[in-house]
């Protein structure tokens, strides 16, 4: 006789960069599996893999992981976590001066997303042209963050450039090739290419803030967390 299958509760999430309610299920031994290997592996690509896999599991496949912006990949799966294990973590500090460590609890409920007044996904670029950015994958931002030239730099820009307006016509970009959107990036005069730079330099991010004061030597200490790369830690 087979086993009994098991009921799984499930639960509302809203995805950040869309606002729709999408329904999830918790965490299950499988999916705690996939984050102790990542763990195990010490790399951050099997984070991000893990987070990405979790995602579109845990969403009944409504929600492909790799395909989300950063932001709302990180927030998902916090959310997820605190629906699944507890939204409280248990997080080890050093003071910056004495190098003491203090045990600090983060509650995941608390971590929100920030959005700079001026961002827009929506660029002008002349009187007649405007482009419409894409928000990165977490694999996009980390390669932005670990260029080391500007071959890598282009690339991920051109991948993120999704729709062209000039004037009356409507030119989608994603229906070009790679090499086509990143030879259209590399005849962007520079003050074009740092306006759309700004998108990415002001795009949403999780924010967290920690402030303590140490208990051996009584220094402040002030510690704040990225949304880019220290939630996949």
């Amino acid at each position: 006789m087979a086993l009994p299958s098991i009921d799984t509760p499930t639960f509302e999430i809203e995805i950040p960069h869309t606002k729709e309610i999408k329904k999830f299920r918790p965490f299950l031994v499988k999916e705690e599996k996939l984050l102790v290997l990542a763990n195990e592996s010490g790399e951050q690509d099997d984070m991000i893999r893990a987070t990405q896999q979790i995602v579109t599991n845990c969403s009944f496949g409504e929600i492909d992981g790799e395909k989300l912006p950063i932001f709302s990949l990180q927030k998902i799966f916090m959310d997820l976590r605190s629906q699944s294990i507890g939204s409280k973590i248990q997080l080890g500090l050093s003071c910056g001066g004495c190098g003491t460590s203090h045990n600090h609890t983060i509650d995941l409920t608390e971590i929100k997303i920030s959005t700079h007044k001026d961002h827009s996904s929506k660029i002008k670029l002349d009187d007649t042209m405007f482009v419409d950015m894409k928000y990165p994958t977490a694999f996009e931002v980390q390669k932005l963050l670990d260029s080391e030239n500007s071959e890598q730099l282009y690339a991920v820009v051109s991948q993120c450039v999704h729709i062209v307006y000039q004037d009356d016509e409507i030119f989608n970009a994603y229906e070009s090739s790679d090499e086509e959107r990143k030879n259209w990036v590399e005849n962007l005069t520079i003050e074009q290419f740092t306006n759309i730079r700004k998108f990415f330099e002001t795009m949403p991010t999780l924010e967290y803030s920690v402030n303590f004061k140490c208990s051996k030597c009584d220094r402040p200490n002030y510690m704040d967390f990225n949304g880019y790369q220290n939630f996949f830690a």
